[in-house]
């Protein structure tokens, strides 16, 4: 409608600081005015008006790194996520298969790398499940696979396969596979095997995956992690509609990239010609390393009862070369780095980039950061380079008892996801899910980083002088992860002249303690000023709420 005007009173709206009582009167998809509750209503009348009934009114969230096609996928194939033991695992496997007979491979994504407590997996336990076809199952930290012998033989990962410079194949005495795979350098040869689903599935899954973190308040996502033989879906999916802004980030990979900066200006051009405003592509991935639980990030000094280091992904020269040419190319520079060796690196090839590319607006990410080095704060802070944090993971829960602290034991034990740390160092922090990792739910990233508790106790807080107050999580979730979109000018913020996008939660108090905030519910995503209606059934998503673990 090209005058549309709705009017939402009785709300109580967030100011940056705090809840203010007052309403929204919006027109064409924007904040037309922000009124005080004694205002007289305006004049013309808009056509519709919303009693909000006191519920809290806070920007639209900003998810500045998640998977949604990952999580869309992951209600297709065995529910390994559900396992609570490796036998569980094991028999869910089976019963899928028996109930699935006419199925070529049994696939199942998300289980959690801790239901082993030495987070390894066999081969020989699959098989006897099922003997008869290939079985690949991917943990919930998307660093890991789990493989049967007949899924190993079909990707070609023999005895005399060559170990990968930036990935682990797990062997037996002998040499053969074990059955456990980490990182990409591993495991790709076995994603590569598993026969590809239809293009309309694959949108599909993405649309499930958004709708997800749209029904939790998200309104714009950070795709973080695109293979271009996905892109076509990706497309289909932008040209039926999309429920959230959508930002695409394309992997780089080591000894690839060069053509890959070719490959991928192209195919931002492809989603540059859609000509749709909320769909972009002018993000490259890189992973610098992997996950601490696996023993594969990077950190400077080895892991507890080990001369491992973990394993770098790039060869840091690389790494920085690679991004010098994607930065010349225009792409923002988005890198997952969890150990504070990988940090390190990581802000390297920022620094490189910048220093031979000269100044612009390049907005670099840097993804995780779960230990850093406090000589690294002040560089995060000169190179303007934003961390992407992910703050439902900073508790003490099963996996970080059982597998993180194992590996760090120690002093680097209490250092960990340093929030409050850099905070104060100046170093901009943009929250995000890394769904379906751990859940969508910004409310509940917001709940644990003012706690440190899964259950929100302060009593409990794990590591509790670096929790986050109120104000600086709620701008992780929006302003601050708005800027990481290039979109700080009107997204993020309530403000007359922005884009209308909001939610809406009712039953929290004035300063919401961080229980409310783990129980509190989205009841209303608004984008563009108009509410969202879920493009697919997100009844039985999973919100993945108590599996934690650091991710892609």
């Amino acid at each position: 409608m090209p005058h549309s005007r709705h009017l939402l009173t009785g709300g109580r709206l967030w100011v940056g600081d705090g809840f203010e009582t007052g309403s929204l009167l919006l027109r064409n998809g924007r904040i037309e005015q922000i009124l005080a509750p004694d205002a007289p209503l305006p004049d013309p009348a808009p056509e519709s008006v919303v009693d909000l009934a006191g519920a809290a009114v806070l920007p639209g969230f900003v998810d500045a790194h998640a998977h949604p096609l990952i999580a869309g996928r992951e209600l297709r194939g065995a529910p390994v996520r559900e396992a609570r033991s490796r036998e569980d695992a094991v028999r869910i496997v089976r019963d899928y298969a028996s109930a699935n007979p006419h199925l070529p491979w049994i696939v199942g994504e998300g289980f959690d790398l801790s239901i082993d407590p030495r987070g390894v997996y066999f081969a020989e336990d699959l098989d006897r499940a099922v003997p008869d076809r290939p079985v690949a199952l991917r943990s919930s930290d998307v660093h890991t696979m789990w493989a049967n012998t007949a899924a190993l033989e079909a990707a070609g990962i023999t005895r005399n396969t060559p170990d990968p410079t930036d990935g682990v194949i797990e062997r037996d005495r002998d040499g053969h596979p074990s059955g456990t795979l980490r990182e990409w350098g591993a495991f790709m040869p076995l994603l590569r095997a598993i026969p590809r689903e239809p293009e309309a599935e694959t949108a599909e899954a993405l649309l499930r995956g958004l709708a997800a973190l749209s029904a939790e308040g998200v309104t714009t996502v950070q795709d973080a992690w695109v293979e271009l033989e996905d892109l076509d879906a990706y497309l289909r999916a932008a040209r039926r509609g999309l429920p959230v802004r959508l930002n695409l980030a394309f992997r780089a990979v080591p000894g690839g990239w060069r053509q890959q900066v070719r490959d991928f200006a192209l195919a931002a051009e492809r989603v540059a010609a859609l000509e749709l405003p909320d769909f972009t592509a002018r993000t490259v991935k890189f992973f610098a390393d992997g996950i601490v639980e696996g023993g594969t990030a990077h950190v400077s000094e080895p892991y507890h009862g080990s001369s491992c280091c973990g394993v770098p992904a790039w060869d840091p020269e690389e790494l920085a070369a690679a991004a010098e040419a994607f930065d010349a190319a225009g792409f923002q520079l988005h890198i997952h780095a969890i150990g504070d060796a990988g940090m390190t690196s990581a802000i390297d090839a920022v620094q490189r980039a910048s220093e031979r590319n000269g100044a612009r607006d390049r907005r670099p990410v840097i993804a995780h950061a779960q230990l850093v080095a406090r000589e690294d704060l002040a560089r995060l802070v000169a190179l303007d380079i934003t961390v992407a944090v992910q703050p439902y993971w900073a508790k003490l829960d099963g996996v970080v008892r059982h597998l993180t602290n194992g590996r760090l034991r120690g002093p680097r034990e209490h250092r960990q996801y340093p929030f409050r740390t850099m905070r104060d160092a100046g170093v901009r922090l943009a929250s995000s899910s890394d769904y379906p990792i751990t859940t969508p739910s910004p409310l509940k990233a917001i709940g644990v980083a003012i706690s440190r508790d899964e259950l929100g106790e302060l009593s409990r807080s794990w590591i509790p002088e670096e929790r986050l107050d109120l104000v600086s999580a709620v701008e992780a979730a929006t302003s601050a992860a708005a800027y990481t979109q290039f979109a700080d000018d009107g997204l993020g913020r309530l403000a007359v002249g922005a884009p209308a996008d909001f939610v809406v939660v009712p039953g929290l108090s004035e300063l919401p303690l961080p229980a409310e905030l783990l129980g509190a519910r989205v009841t209303a995503t608004w984008r563009h000023g108009a509410p969202i209606s879920p493009t697919t059934d997100t009844a039985n998503r999973p919100l993945n709420e108590s599996l934690e673990g650091e991710s892609s």
